[in-house]
């Protein structure tokens, strides 16, 4: 009698921790991690332990959604204590060298007005000697350039603080913000002390499509398990779904929720912006999740860092299934400005191409193109870029949080690209301040007043419009609109009807209806089959 075949249930979330923390890049990152610890995490568990009850209360306040606070009921004040300590303890190099990185860099601004900054070398703090360079900008304006592989390869980096936490996700809700909210273990839950860019990660998440016997999980899991009974839970017997490659003569997109998006087109698949959720235990919105996607998923897109379309949990558990990992170039002028692809190699990636603009990949009778990525966007120069996918006559733009604030760019794009039929883009004239995930980076005083009008915003229905008539468009699919409520933990709960941004979009949606086009918003997994 053969024995029976698991894989991971449908209700199970496998969340990447760095010391307890959900991974995303300010966590993850060598040079932002440092400064995020020292700036954000500490400050924000030292605030918790001056009054747990009010961080309980207003996590669950809706009217404070994204606010500061972390979210742990003041009976578990003692282990967010233990973390604080051990936060200071395994990190202390990494504070070191955030205040080496604020102080130093203030001060070379000050002393560095445009003359040699050969001397200055000897100034540079021992916490960032052998791993920055000095340099001007063409307005004598000095910065420092850190040599970011060489943080990959020093203590700064830190492996050892990495580890996947199984759980049993009960409602979409229940997960702990990103930001604000450390995960404390929980019954039910186990603990994997892996680091990220290990084989055997993808040798547990192989089981999605590919069910194996207890035992072999087990050896996967190693010490993280201690009975049978702990790991059943996280387990079902149920076979996995059969993906039916798609044939049709037409592209199809099968949206998967927010910016994520599966073209499939000739036998080669394309995965846009990749956010997958487990189907909590509780019931909620159907989705597509991991068992359902394909088995070879050809080229990953991403377009920029934000965590809601560059998802380090997501990565990970399809690591194994994915060609090629495409991402924006870095410029590395600046301390955000991280290379998404050493990121994605400490991920365990081997085969990730960093594409400038306008730089290509054939597909079977198509192409798939990067092309610019407008708007601040809360970016303050760090990679990002949009695509066109062209299948056949066929050509999309996934446009992601991008703006039409120059005419030309898409001008430009038509002339060099021809006719694009579909742009799936969203909208926002609101957004959350430019420094949203950023904090960390900014110097402790500057001029506040000035960023005001700085925010994470999208196109709003003009710029939209505009856009769609630059690239001679013929129909729009307004996503990536925080609508899924598994997107709750990244970037807050959904937005209410009468939001600014959901009425702006509905003006969008109206006026291109007005003027023939199609136009549709999009929430949840749905099926878009592109005819000419």
């Amino acid at each position: 009698m053969s024995q029976p075949t698991y894989r991971l249930a449908n209700h199970t979330c496998v969340v990447p921790l760095v010391q307890s923390w959900a991974a995303w890049w300010m966590t993850t990152v060598p040079a932002p991690a440092s400064l995020h610890v020292h700036k954000s995490q500490i400050p924000l568990l030292k605030a918790y332990l001056q009054n747990p009850d009010f961080h309980a209360r207003a996590a669950k306040d809706p009217a404070l959604s994204g606010g500061t606070f972390v979210g742990i009921s003041p009976e578990r004040a003692g282990e967010v204590k233990a973390l604080l300590q051990q936060t200071q303890e395994a990190q202390a190099d990494r504070v070191k060298m955030a205040e080496a990185l604020e102080d130093f860099q203030g001060w070379l601004m000050e002393e560095a007005k445009g003359q040699s900054l050969e001397p200055l070398y000897e100034k540079i703090p021992e916490p960032l000697r052998g791993l920055v360079e000095l340099a001007y900008d063409y307005h004598n304006r000095a910065f420092l350039r850190v040599m970011e592989g060489g943080l990959y390869r020093s203590r700064y980096h830190k492996p050892e603080l990495q580890s996947l936490r199984l759980l049993r996700l009960e409602s979409d809700s229940s997960r702990p913000h990103l930001f604000t909210t450390p995960y404390l273990m929980q019954a039910g839950q186990l603990d994997w002390a892996v680091p990220f860019s290990e084989e055997r990660i993808s040798r547990l998440f192989e089981t999605d499509l590919s069910p194996r016997p207890l035992g072999y999980l087990r050896d996967v899991l190693g010490p993280a398990v201690t009975s049978d009974e702990q790991l059943l839970p996280l387990l079902t017997e149920e076979p996995p779904a059969t993906y039916t490659p798609w044939e049709g003569a037409q592209p199809r997109v099968r949206y998967l929720g927010h910016a994520c998006a599966l073209v499939e087109w000739k036998g080669v698949t394309v995965l846009v912006d990749p956010v997958i959720s487990a189907r909590p235990a509780g019931g909620g919105m159907t989705r597509r999740t991991f068992h359902e996607l394909p088995p070879r998923i050809d080229y990953v897109l991403i377009t920029h860092n934000h965590p809601d379309h560059l998802h380090i949990e997501t990565l990970l558990r399809l690591r194994h299934r994915i060609g090629q990992l495409v991402v924006p170039r870095s410029g590395g002028m600046m301390v955000g400005d991280y290379s998404i692809k050493l990121l994605a190699r400490s991920l365990g990636f081997q085969n990730v191409l960093e594409l400038d603009t306008y730089e290509s990949l054939p597909l079977p009778d198509g192409e798939i193109v990067t092309v610019p990525f407008l708007g601040e966007h809360g970016d303050v120069c760090q990679a990002k870029s949009s695509y066109v996918v062209r299948a056949g006559k066929q050509q999309m733009l996934f446009a992601a949080d991008s703006m039409c604030v120059d005419d030309a760019v898409y001008r430009h794009m038509r002339q060099n690209l021809g006719t694009i039929q579909t742009v799936f883009m969203n909208t926002e004239i609101e957004g959350a301040p430019h420094t949203w995930t950023l904090e960390a980076l900014f110097p402790k005083k500057r001029d506040r007043k000035l960023e005001k009008n700085r925010r994470c915003r999208g196109s709003n229905a003009a710029e939209g419009l505009r856009l769609l008539e630059l690239v001679g468009a013929s129909r729009l699919y307004n996503y990536a609109m925080g609508l899924e409520p598994w997107m709750e933990n990244i970037i807050g709960p959904p937005s209410p009807p009468e939001a600014p941004r959901m009425k702006e979009s509905d003006r969008l949606l109206a006026e291109l209806r007005a003027k023939g086009l199609g136009a549709e918003r999009l929430c949840g997994p749905t099926d878009l089959l592109l005819e000419s």
